[in-house]
C-alpha cells in the first residue's frame, strides 16, 4: 500500500504536467482500473485540491487512498470537458462517480415520415433518433390517451406497412372513425398530409393552430350545408380541448418542460423528473443516484442532467429546485448533443415553484423507499458472515475525550434500513472512570449503562465496536455478565498499522480477522456506521467541553446568575480580574448594583 505522501506526489506531478488548462482527469487504482473521472476548468488547481487530505470528505479520502496513477486529457473548452467527462463516465462506470442506478427506456410517440401515408405508433427506446419522436411519456396511460385522441381527431393510421399494402377494403379502424383508410384511397394524399401536420402541431404543443384549422373546416362545411361533416369536425375540436384541459400548462410560450428536483441525505440521492409535453403533465419518473461522495445538490443535478439527456429527448426548458452554478454550460452541452436549444430555469417563483415542489415531494418519497432497501445486500452479506438469520437492529459504540476529560460515550442505532438518529443515546462518563483516558473502562461504562437501562428495552442482534480485540473482549465480558452473550453478536472494526481509511479489518468474537478490501460494499456500510458513531461522540464531547468551560467560580456566588456572570466576564475578561476588582470597579458593570458588588467583593475576600 502506498503512503499518502506517495499518493500526493503522484497527484502533484500530474497537476504540474496538466497546468492551468481545462480538461478531464482519471484516477486509476493499482489494478489499472479507472475509479473516478472528473472535469476541471483549471486541471492543476483541481488536482492539487486532492492533496489536502485532511480537508477531504470521508468517501473522497477513501477514493484518494486508492490512487496509483493519474491521467488527464486537455481540451479546448469547458463544454468539451463536460462532453468528454460524461462519455467516459458512461463508458467506464467508475466506482466513485455519481451514476444513475439504471438506464430506463421510455415510450415515445412516433409519426413515421418514411411512407407517403405516415403511421402513428408508440415505441420504447433508450436513444430516440430523428425528429419524429415525441415524448418521452413516463406514464403509458398518458401516451395511449394522446394517440387515441390523435387518431380520433386526425384519422392517422396505426397499422404496419405490410398490413397497409395488403388491404383491399377498410379495416375496423375506419368504421369506428379512428382512421381515414388511406390504404384504399378513402382520403387524398394532400388531405392526409395536412392531417399529419396538424397532429405534429398538437404533439409539439401548438394546439391553437390545430384548433383554428379545424374550426375553419367546420365553418366551411356548415356553409355548404354539410352538417354531418361539420359535426364530425366539431367532435374533433372537442377531443383536442379535452386532452389539453387536463393539467394543461403553458408558460412563456413553453409547452415542453421537464421539472427536475433532488432530495439528498448523507449517502444517497433521489431525483424526480416531472415531464410536460404538449403542455400536459405526462408523468413523473424517479431515479436513485449512487456514489454521491458528499456532493452538493447543485452539482448532483448538473451531473444527472448530463447523463439523463444523453438518452432522453430534451424539452424546451428544464426547471430545477436548486440554482445551478453552470446553467449555460448545461444548455450548451444539450445543444451539442441534440442540436436543441434548452433553457435552464431555477424554479423559485409562481407556477414553476408550485410544480417543482411537487417533484421534490416525489424525490423525497423515492429516497425514503430506497433507504428501506438501500443496504439490503450488505445486511444479507453481514448475516451470512456472522451465521445469523436476521439483523433488525445494529448498535455501534464509540467514546470521545481529551486525556480523560469531558469523556462521553455514544450508541448509534441502525434499524429499518437506515440510521435512526432519534434513537441515538449519549452517556456521560465520570472523570474517575475516564481517568488517564482509559478507553477500555469507558467502553465498559457505556455498555453497562445501556444494557442495564430499562428505558431501552430493544436488544440488538449485533454490536459494532470501534476497536480491536481488547475492546471486543470487554464488550463480550459485559454481555456475558448480563446474560446477553447468546443473544447478541459483537464485531470490532480495527485499523491496520498504516491506519489508512479503507484498510480496516473486521475482528470476530473468536479472535479471527477478515480484511474485506477497499471496494467492498459491506466495508463501506460498516464504515458509515462507525463514522456516524464517531461523529456523534465528537459532537457530544465538544458540547460537554463547552459547557465545562462556562463553569466558573462565579457560580458559587448566590447573587450572580448566568446573565450577571456573562456581563462580568465580558467586562473584565477573566475571573481572576474580577477577583482583584474593587467595589467601585464592580459597580461599573451594567446590571451590577451596590449590593451585588459588595457580595462579590466579600466572597473573594472570604475565599482568601
Amino acid at each position: 500500500m502506498k503512503a499518502f505522501e506517495e499518493i500526493a506526489k503522484i497527484i502533484k506531478t500530474a497537476a504540474n504536467d496538466a497546468g492551468m488548462r481545462p480538461g478531464v482527469y482519471k484516477m486509476i487504482d493499482e489494478k489499472g482500473k479507472v475509479i473516478y473521472v472528473g472535469k476541471a476548468k483549471h486541471l492543476k488547481n483541481r488536482l492539487i485540491s486532492y492533496t489536502h487530505f485532511e480537508q477531504l470528505a470521508t468517501r473522497t479520502k477513501m477514493m484518494v487512498s486508492n490512487i496509483a496513477s493519474v491521467e488527464f486529457i486537455v481540451v479546448n473548452s469547458e463544454i468539451e470537458s463536460l462532453l468528454l467527462e460524461n462519455n467516459l463516465i458512461k463508458t467506464l462506470k467508475p466506482f466513485y462517480n455519481v451514476l444513475l442506478k439504471d438506464d430506463k427506456t421510455f415510450p415515445y410517440i412516433v409519426i413515421d415520415d418514411s411512407h407517403e401515408f405516415p403511421r402513428i405508433y408508440k415505441y420504447r427506446t433508450l436513444k430516440p433518433k430523428g425528429k419524429n419522436f415525441y415524448g418521452p411519456y413516463p406514464a403509458i396511460s398518458a401516451l395511449d390517451e394522446t394517440i387515441k385522441v390523435i387518431q380520433k381527431t386526425f384519422l392517422l393510421r396505426n397499422c404496419t406497412d405490410t398490413f397497409f399494402e395488403r388491404r383491399e377494403r377498410p379495416c375496423l379502424q375506419y368504421f369506428i372513425k379512428r382512421c381515414s383508410a388511406p390504404c384504399v384511397k378513402k382520403i387524398s394524399k394532400d388531405e392526409y398530409a395536412e392531417n399529419v401536420k396538424l397532429a405534429k402541431d398538437l404533439l409539439k404543443g401548438k394546439d391553437e393552430i390545430a384548433r383554428k384549422t379545424l374550426t375553419k373546416q367546420m365553418n366551411e362545411a356548415s356553409k355548404k350545408m354539410d352538417f354531418e361533416q361539420a359535426a364530425i369536425i366539431r367532435d374533433r375540436i372537442k377531443a383536442i380541448t379535452e386532452i389539453q384541459s387536463r393539467q394543461y400548462i403553458q408558460i412563456d410560450n413553453l409547452t415542453s418542460i421537464d421539472f427536475i428536483a433532488i432530495s439528498k441525505n448523507n449517502d444517497c440521492a433521489a431525483v424526480a423528473v416531472t415531464f410536460f409535453r404538449a403542455g400536459k403533465n405526462v408523468g413523473t419518473e424517479s431515479f436513485i443516484l449512487e456514489n454521491i461522495i458528499e456532493s452538493e445538490p447543485t452539482e448532483i443535478i448538473e451531473l444527472f442532467i448530463l447523463q439523463f439527456y444523453k438518452t432522453v429527448t430534451p424539452p424546451s426548458a428544464i426547471v430545477t429546485n436548486f440554482e445551478l452554478k453552470n446553467p449555460d454550460e448545461v444548455s450548451e452541452f444539450i445543444k451539442l448533443s441534440y442540436d436543441s436549444n434548452v433553457r435552464v430555469i431555477f424554479g423559485q417563483n409562481g407556477i414553476y415553484k408550485k410544480i417543482i415542489d411537487l417533484a421534490e415531494i416525489n424525490a423525497k418519497m423515492k429516497l425514503q423507499r430506497e433507504k428501506t432497501n438501500q443496504y439490503e445486500k450488505q445486511i444479507n452479506e453481514l448475516c451470512e458472515l456472522l451465521g445469523i438469520e436476521k439483523l433488525d437492529r445494529i448498535e455501534t459504540y464509540d467514546n470521545s475525550h481529551i486525556q480523560g476529560t469531558n469523556a462521553c460515550g455514544v450508541m448509534v442505532v441502525f434499524e429499518n434500513g437506515t440510521i435512526q438518529k432519534s434513537k441515538a443515546r449519549k452517556f456521560n462518563i465520570d472523570d474517575k472512570t475516564a481517568q488517564g483516558g482509559d478507553d477500555i473502562q469507558m467502553m465498559r461504562f457505556s455498555l453497562e449503562k445501556r444494557f442495564k437501562s430499562k428505558r431501552i428495552p430493544e436488544i440488538p442482534e449485533l454490536i459494532i465496536i470501534d476497536g480491536g480485540k481488547t475492546q471486543l473482549n470487554i464488550a463480550m465480558e459485559v454481555l456475558k455478565n448480563l446474560g446477553l452473550s447468546e443473544k447478541v453478536k459483537v464485531i470490532g472494526i480495527a485499523k491496520q498499522n498504516d491506519r489508512r481509511m479503507g484498510d480496516e479489518k473486521i475482528v470476530f468474537e473468536d479472535g479471527s480477522e477478515k480484511i474485506l478490501g477497499r471496494n467492498s460494499d459491506l466495508l463501506n456500510f460498516l464504515i458509515i456506521l462507525r463514522n456516524e458513531a464517531h461523529r456523534t461522540a465528537i459532537t457530544f464531547h465538544r458540547k460537554k467541553r463547552s459547557r465545562g468551560m462556562t463553569k466558573s467560580i462565579l457560580d458559587q456566588i448566590d447573587s450572580v446568575g448566568n446573565v450577571r456572570k456573562k456581563l462580568l466576564l465580558e467586562h473584565f475578561g477573566s475571573a481572576e480580574l474580577i477577583k482583584n476588582a474593587s467595589i467601585d470597579d464592580l459597580k461599573m458593570v451594567k446590571g451590577i448594583d451596590s449590593g451585588t458588588a459588595l457580595s462579590i467583593f466579600e466572597f473573594f475576600r472570604t475565599k482568601k
